[in-house]
């Protein structure tokens, strides 16, 4: 795999204040992703077969995946259609970019997606791919072995609205599998309360058991797991925090323990209480608890000892893909 070149200012919300070097072959592409949690936009120039420099990312919670079960809601419609509009607004009149334009989860589990697809359709003229959940694995699991060169191990990407679980042997993909167990979903149905009940917490693992056991029965004693999702990034984050490492998240490694201690402090918090802990965003706050339980219940049932995050995920896992695979 050729070399990949990445703006040290990605995460900017503004094109960097430097000149990125962009070969004359390149294309420029706008990529938006539709998830449960956020709608997550960039721009890259992509040099086929070569590698891609983002030029411009941002990234708005839009909270899909919040309506009941197979609902999008209309609120979270509009604002998806609203951030999606004025970023290519913005790109469009300086680059011309190729648009790609993919859904997870919320949305390809919804009975009503038509109304989103449709809107983004006639007021921002965006077609959008709806990911499978065994797609959406690929492409995290991907980016995860193009940056962390991953020998032995598995791939969990948790989102808001699903866990995908990849199997990576000798280097290479053998298995993956989505499940309807993310952060947003998770919050929604089983953890009501603030805090929530001892009952609760025992319902949203038992759920996870259900989905879980038998995917991960084949894992081996020992073995690391890495990953990938706000969720992961942002345990990650209160990690460091916790002890002011100032680490890169970036390849972190987490023992299970520290998950634990996550989890059971956040446990013991009301959502206000939460937003004030060091490293977690007050937009995350209701629902990094139901995330921290996902990734400790597949820590345990997986027989993982570590936990290496993964800052990357689907979007380079489409960078990717359309760099070297067209």
């Amino acid at each position: 795999m050729g070399k990949v070149r990445l703006s040290s200012s990605a995460l900017a919300v503004d094109l960097p204040a430097r000149a990125p070097y962009v070969p004359d072959m390149a294309e420029f592409v706008a990529l938006i992703e539709l998830g449960s949690n956020a709608v997550r936009c960039l721009l890259a120039a992509i040099t086929p077969g070569s590698g891609f420099e983002v030029l411009r990312e941002e990234r708005e919670q839009t909270r899909l995946g919040s309506g009941p079960p197979g609902e999008l809601p209309l609120a979270a419609i509009q604002k998806t259609v609203n951030v999606a509009r004025r970023f290519l607004r913005g790109v469009r009149a300086q680059y011309q970019p190729r648009i790609l334009a993919v859904a997870t989860s919320a949305v390809r589990d919804a009975t009503n997606r038509g109304e989103l697809l449709s809107k983004l359709k006639r007021d921002a003229d965006i077609d959008v791919s709806i990911l499978s959940g065994v797609e959406e694995a690929y492409l995290g699991a991907r980016a995860a072995l193009w940056r962390l060169s991953l020998r032995e191990s598995t791939v969990a990407d948790l989102g808001g609205g699903s866990l995908q679980l990849t199997q990576v042997r000798a280097g290479a993909i053998v298995s993956a599998a989505s499940v309807p167990l993310g952060a947003v979903r998770m919050t929604e149905r089983f953890l009501r309360a603030d805090p929530p009940t001892t009952q609760e917490v025992q319902s949203l693992r038992r759920e996870i058991q259900h989905h879980c056991e038998p995917l991960l029965s084949s894992s081996t004693l020992g073995e690391g797991m890495v990953g990938l999702g706000g969720t992961i990034r942002t345990l990650g984050r209160m990690h460091l925090r916790a002890s002011d490492d100032e680490r890169s998240r970036q390849g972190l490694t987490l023992q299970q323990t520290d998950i634990v201690t996550l989890r059971a402090r956040l446990q013991a918090l009301s959502v206000r209480e939460r937003a004030r802990m060091p490293g977690l965003k007050e937009e995350r706050a209701d629902i990094i608890l139901a995330g921290a339980i996902v990734v400790e219940e597949v820590m345990r049932l997986g027989r993982y000892r570590t936990l290496t995050v993964c800052t990357d995920g689907v979007r380079q896992g489409l960078l990717l893909r359309e760099t070297f695979d067209r």
